[in-house]
């Protein structure tokens, strides 16, 4: 089994965005995603795991109602700035 080092915070941000997004008439293009997508990243701390175990322990703590509350207002606050000045 090859291990792999990832910031699992990439993909929860990813799928919260994409519960969002469709909701929020924010402009849904690749180059909107990635920018909503750095600056929330550029403020959370990265969770970085290797093994499938160390991912799955990362889930369940993301998860919980304070961070998922952050995460989500921090992902509608990077929606308005995109949506103000959107580089496509």
């Amino acid at each position: 089994m090859e291990k792999v080092l990832k910031n699992i915070m990439e993909d929860i941000v990813e799928q919260r965005m994409d519960e969002l997004l469709p909701h929020s008439g924010c402009c849904q293009c690749e180059v909107c995603r990635m920018d909503i997508k750095a600056i929330v990243l550029n403020r959370f701390p990265a969770k970085y795991v290797v093994t499938t175990t160390g991912e799955i322990m990362t889930r369940l703590n993301s998860y919980d109602r304070q961070n998922t509350a952050d995460l989500t207002a921090a992902i509608m606050q990077a929606m308005k700035i995109v949506s103000e000045r959107p580089r496509h």
